[in-house]
């Protein structure tokens, strides 16, 4: 198993844990997940990001 199928099944486990009311699990998963994907992400979805210079927020929210 990759680690590509190990984080999506770790994803789908979380959203189950959600649906089910199992916030430790899910909690726990998220650590997991967190821990696996590694410190390698550069960028976080939540912040903002740069382009030539310039800040830039994400407006989806």
């Amino acid at each position: 198993m990759s680690n590509h199928d190990r984080i999506e099944d770790i994803e789908q486990r979380i959203y189950l844990a959600y649906q089910e009311g199992n916030y430790q699990e899910a909690k726990s998963l998220e650590i997991k997940l967190s821990r696996l994907r590694g410190r390698s992400n550069l960028y976080d979805d939540q912040g903002p990001y740069s382009l030539e210079g310039r800040t830039y927020l994400d407006d989806d929210q």
